[in-house]
């Protein structure tokens, strides 16, 4: 998503990434994949009480190696804060793609 981040905010569309770890871990995964935080441009929510996750239904519901994890979810949520498009995931794999996503809210936004 973040190659796409000019195609979203064309569609007024902003991506925030929610993390359930704590800043550390959040550090420490940004750099294996050779990202520094301050090359996001979007917000990043760090929630390792998991509230965020809980409210939307994916906290500590699929297992990784030995722990519970919260299972990798989508949604899209409009201005008034409605669900418009909700995804989550069987699998840490189970991901939209960028193009999904973009399909996604050019259909939301032709209605």
């Amino acid at each position: 998503m973040r190659g796409r981040l000019a195609d979203l905010k064309q569609l007024g569309a902003q991506l925030i990434s929610v993390d359930p770890h704590e800043v550390y871990s959040a550090q420490h995964f940004l750099k294996e994949v050779g990202v520094a935080t301050e090359d996001l441009h979007y917000p990043l929510l760090l929630d390792p009480a998991c509230v965020v996750s809980a409210t939307y239904g994916v906290a500590f519901q699929m297992r990784i190696h030995t722990e519970l994890s919260n299972r990798p979810a989508t949604f899209v949520i409009d201005a008034d804060g409605v669900i418009r498009y909700a995804r989550r995931g069987q699998s840490f794999s189970d991901r939209p793609g960028a193009d999904q996503i973009i399909e996604e809210l050019k259909r939301l936004d032709a209605k």
